[in-house]
């Protein structure tokens, strides 16, 4: 009889409890599924954004392949279109950085320098990559400089950590010093570029050869 009991009071113990809790056990179930699915759902969302910006951008490359081979202002027009969709649809993808340097480089060939620094200025206002956005630095201050923008075009060279295009940083802005007339800071950018390119077993190139001999002969 004592077992009964025990056992109806455990019963009547377990239903007290289910009265009490049972509604928001099975709601916090129901949102411990809902987050399982719906954490599914975003990967599987994710996944189809990143495949779709991948085709879009192949369909891209491809239209360029076209462009370089048979160049008119429809297929210009096409292109272009293609690259402001990828930017638009999928700017939270590496793809919209490089369809941003395609619009670029057309602009920098139609002489539209403004246009060209734009699209770079949206590179790095678009979280690029840490290598991206050196080198879009680098693309950008070389517009800079084809506008006569040389403080600005100085001020993006200007950088500690450039990493594997130290060589090129230090290139591009003994170019510009060149420009300015400070020969001096020129050879020595130009001669720090050398030993750049030598940490990376590379060979040194003859126009950087020539360069630093120009710049050497003034001072």
């Amino acid at each position: 009889m004592d077992t009964f009991r025990s056992d109806e009071e455990q019963v009547e113990a377990l239903k007290n409890w289910w009265q009490e809790n049972g509604v928001s056990t099975m709601l916090s179930i129901g949102v411990a599924i809902a987050i399982i699915f719906g954490w599914r759902a975003w990967q599987g969302n994710q996944q189809a954004y990143v495949d779709n910006a991948s085709f879009s951008y192949q369909q891209l490359l491809e239209a360029v392949a076209q462009l370089e081979t048979n160049g008119n202002d429809i297929q210009i027009a096409t292109v272009d279109h293609m690259a402001e969709t990828i930017k638009a649809d999928y700017s939270k993808t590496g793809y919209s950085h490089f369809a941003a340097f395609f619009k670029a480089r057309q602009a920098v060939e139609d002489n539209d320098l403004p246009a060209a620094e734009e699209e770079l200025r949206w590179i790095l206002a678009n979280k690029p990559t840490a290598e991206m956005q050196l080198i879009t630095e680098l693309r950008l201050a070389k517009v800079l400089f084809a506008q006569q923008q040389t403080d600005a075009a100085l001020a993006l060279l200007n950088r500690s950590e450039t990493g594997v295009f130290a060589h090129a940083f230090l290139e591009l802005k003994a170019d510009l010093l060149v420009n300015t007339g400070d020969y001096q800071g020129a050879f020595d950018a130009y001669t720090q570029a050398k030993v750049e390119i030598e940490a990376l077993g590379m060979a040194e190139p003859q126009t950087l050869t020539v360069k630093t001999a120009y710049a050497k002969s003034f001072l």
